[in-house]
């Protein structure tokens, strides 16, 4: 059996075994990619291509470098952020790290076109999320039953629609961020704001 036909049937295995997409393609010499979105974290992927590699079925792979590169996802971000939000960390880890990037006198990134409603908080909360992401393990599950319908909040208000309300471009996380940022700054009582569905509207 040719390598080429193994490292399909070793991405097909894979995909089984996590149940989350995984590739496994040549990338040149003897390295190879194993890329998945989502699913479990680097360590957790590498132990299950291992003990593939353990068995007879791919032995034309053993000798090759296989790198694993996990994707992200806006679901992935929305969960992770609803989490750290319903657990109390969200607000805090952005506080402490836009004080602490104020007091040290970081500047706001300004490469290509700036975002003129970034601030320190913005920048912080994607730094938080982002972290969160990599470090949990199929990141795009929600953590409690309760975080779900937030998530699809949150992902429905960072959508964006022209006039007619036709969608025009995938959520993002920085719109995402924006959306969270101007819900905990809105005054709510003693209980956090709910999110609200308010797709941002464009001219097509």
């Amino acid at each position: 059996m040719s390598r080429t036909r193994q490292a399909f049937l070793l991405g097909r295995h894979l995909t089984e075994v996590t149940g989350v997409e995984v590739t496994v393609e040549y990338v040149s010499g003897a390295e190879w990619s194993m890329n998945w979105p989502d699913g479990p974290q680097y360590d957790e992927m590498r132990a299950h291509l291992d003990e593939a590699l353990a068995g007879y079925g791919f032995a034309e792979m053993r000798d090759r470098k296989v790198t694993p590169l996990r994707g992200t996802t806006s679901r992935s971000w929305a969960a992770r952020a609803i989490a750290s939000r319903r657990e109390g960390t969200l607000t805090t880890a952005v506080a402490e790290r836009a004080a602490y990037e104020r007091r040290q006198g970081v500047a706001l990134p300004r490469l290509g076109t700036p975002d003129p409603r970034a601030t320190h908080e913005y920048y912080a909360l994607l730094h938080h999320v982002q972290e969160l992401q990599r470090t949990t393990s199929y990141p795009e599950r929600a953590s409690a039953p309760e975080d779900e319908p937030l998530i699809e909040d949150l992902l429905a208000a960072a959508t964006r629609t022209d006039r007619h309300g036709h969608r025009i471009r995938h959520v993002s996380e920085h719109d995402m961020a924006h959306v969270l940022i101007a819900v905990e700054q809105a005054p709510a009582g003693d209980q956090p704001p709910r999110l609200a569905v308010v797709p941002t509207k464009e001219e097509a």
